[in-house]
């Protein structure tokens, strides 16, 4: 899936300028209960600002709490290497960085550098719930040697004994042994049938 469609665009966020005050971004965050918002201006986007950035900052530098309010502005305690991404790249990469590089978000940045959104971990949570086909139809998992053509002999068996698959997602156990956890989704009248032909085919049912 393309990330264009599973961003929060640029007009729906909630940003703040770098030249705000830190009480003014603070204001902000509590007001609407955020962990963090974007620094950006018109279509530029420059880092993010948290309640946690700005605490480390006042305590690393021992300030006075007025001084921090009102002398320091967003610039100063921003994070400015929030990766970004291309609208068009798949939402897999917008998953490692959310995963690697300790952010709440992404930007979403397009080839003329215009700011065009965000991608959060609730969006990729979401998205990965919905490809599990959670709460959809009877969840079918079995463990499967990884040789070739093992997903179309399980699909094989599924639709010949009247099931629909609705998804079908492929996870690496981290065994010692060379092996793969099949997820399959199927919505279907028989399953109890379905889970002895596939028992008989040789799959260990999870």
């Amino acid at each position: 899936m393309f990330v264009k469609n599973l961003m929060l665009p640029r007009e729906q966020l909630i940003t703040i300028s770098p030249k705000e005050t830190i009480k003014r971004a603070l204001e902000i965050i509590e007001e609407n209960n955020f962990l963090s918002i974007p620094v950006a201006e018109d279509e530029v986007f420059y880092g993010s600002i948290s309640k946690d950035r700005i605490y480390a900052f006042y305590y690393e530098k021992s300030l006075d709490k007025e001084c921090l309010l009102s002398d320091f502005v967003v610039e100063n305690v921003m994070r400015t290497d929030v990766p970004s991404i291309h609208p068009l790249e798949q939402m897999e990469k917008a998953a490692h960085y959310l995963e690697v590089k300790n952010i709440a978000f992404v930007a979403v940045v397009d080839e003329y550098n215009k700011f065009k959104g965000i991608v959060t971990h609730h969006a990729i949570f979401h998205e990965f719930t919905e490809l599990f086909g959670l709460n959809k139809g009877r969840r079918l998992a079995v463990i499967a040697y990884d040789i070739q053509g093992q997903i179309s002999k399980l699909s094989k068996i599924i639709t010949e004994n009247n099931g629909d698959i609705i998804s079908f997602v492929v996870v690496d156990p981290k065994s010692v042994t060379e092996v793969k956890e099949i997820v399959v989704r199927v919505r279907t009248e028989n399953f109890q049938e379905i889970l002895e032909k596939v028992k008989e085919a040789g799959f260990k049912i999870q």
